[in-house]
């Protein structure tokens, strides 16, 4: 007994020497916290609370919106203007949408009201999403491109930085459109990720505008058409604050960009830093030609060229080895193979 009595004089001695420090102090040690740790250390005392509440010790917190919290759109609208979660910066949509039915009345959706409910909802919960005034990362992982409002994806949040949006999520070509309109006139943003979409209805000179105004773009799996690509290529020649660029076609059909002039293409492939080309159908004198520039005059770090698999022997034999080689020495990375090659960080 006259040892837990010890142990317990020592333990509260030492919670109100603790309870006495400076805030500040206090905050330095939540700064080693991970987020379950603050978040537990929140509910030792009301001193402690008053420090890890505050909005800036949050602000690289991932504020995830999944299927559990589906339907509680006041719940997501009031935490995101909590004191705490005010100046969050990172969002994550992964609402798996199977899961959905099971959120709605009579464990599934029977009817068309349920439908147009689940429809009112989810698109609420993208305005609230989108209109955050602090985001800068947003990652669509899936949602459902139904409940993305066109209207709302004509005006891209302020302070937008990264943008993700993932092969799972089959935007329309307004969504698109929408989404390219309103990050033409936004300056703030700088990586674009957009797999597995249409780009095809997308203006050229837009889409070559917005491409050559970020610093990393990744548009793989995609579909594209020849003038947008020249549109690219041509600014990128320019003018471009771009950097890395991944690129793909559509697997089921290659891109024919031969018709590109072999020099302003080798120009405008050496102003990168790193670039990832798949699923074109090149010339043999644009690959050469791309290659002799790398040697010459060029900024690349990093080049992945997949070509057709039909088509890899009739470009790639004429090639001098030895200029291949020569590539491989000067690069941090080069790969030059058929089809399903894909640039590897």
């Amino acid at each position: 007994n006259c040892l837990i009595h010890f142990y317990k004089r020592t333990l509260t001695r030492i919670m109100t020497e603790i309870s006495m420090l400076p805030q500040e102090m206090i905050g330095k040690v939540f700064d080693y916290l991970s987020w379950p740790e603050l978040g537990r250390a929140m509910m030792v005392c009301r001193s402690w609370r008053e420090v890890g509440e505050q909005p800036a010790r949050w602000r690289e917190f991932e504020f995830v919106v999944t299927e559990k919290n589906f339907g509680d759109t006041d719940v997501i609208e009031k935490t995101l203007e909590s004191e705490r979660f005010s100046l969050v910066r990172h969002l994550i949509l992964q609402v798996r949408l199977w899961r959905l039915q099971y959120k709605m009345p009579e464990e599934r959706i029977r009817s068309e009201s349920d439908w147009l409910r689940q429809v009112r909802i989810m698109r609420e919960i993208f305005r609230i999403v989108w209109r955050h005034p602090h985001t800068e990362s947003l990652n669509i992982l899936s949602f459902g491109d139904w409940y993305m409002d066109p209207e709302e994806m004509l005006v891209i949040p302020p302070k937008l930085k990264s943008l993700k949006v993932s092969k799972y999520n089959n935007l329309s070509a307004e969504q698109v459109q929408g989404l390219f309109s309103g990050m033409k006139n936004q300056d703030a943003l700088t990586d674009l990720e957009m797999i597995g979409q249409d780009f095809s209805e997308v203006d050229p000179d837009t889409l070559a505008i917005v491409v050559n105004n970020l610093k990393c773009v990744n548009i793989s799996d995609s579909y594209l058409n020849f003038d947008q690509i020249q549109a690219v290529f041509s600014l990128l020649a320019q003018n471009s604050k771009l950097k890395e660029l991944t690129i793909s076609a559509r697997e089921i059909r290659h891109l024919d960009i031969s018709g590109m002039n072999a020099v302003n293409l080798a120009v405008s492939v050496n102003k990168l830093q790193k670039l990832c080309l798949n699923y074109f159908t090149i010339t043999r004198d644009q690959l050469e030609t791309v290659l002799r520039q790398v040697l010459s005059k060029s900024s690349l770090k990093k080049l992945v060229i997949g070509i057709p698999s039909d088509q890899y022997e009739e470009i790639t034999e004429e090639i001098p080895e030895e200029l291949i080689w020569e590539v491989r020495k000067k690069l941090d990375m080069f790969e030059l193979d058929f089809d399903t090659v894909y640039y590897d960080e």
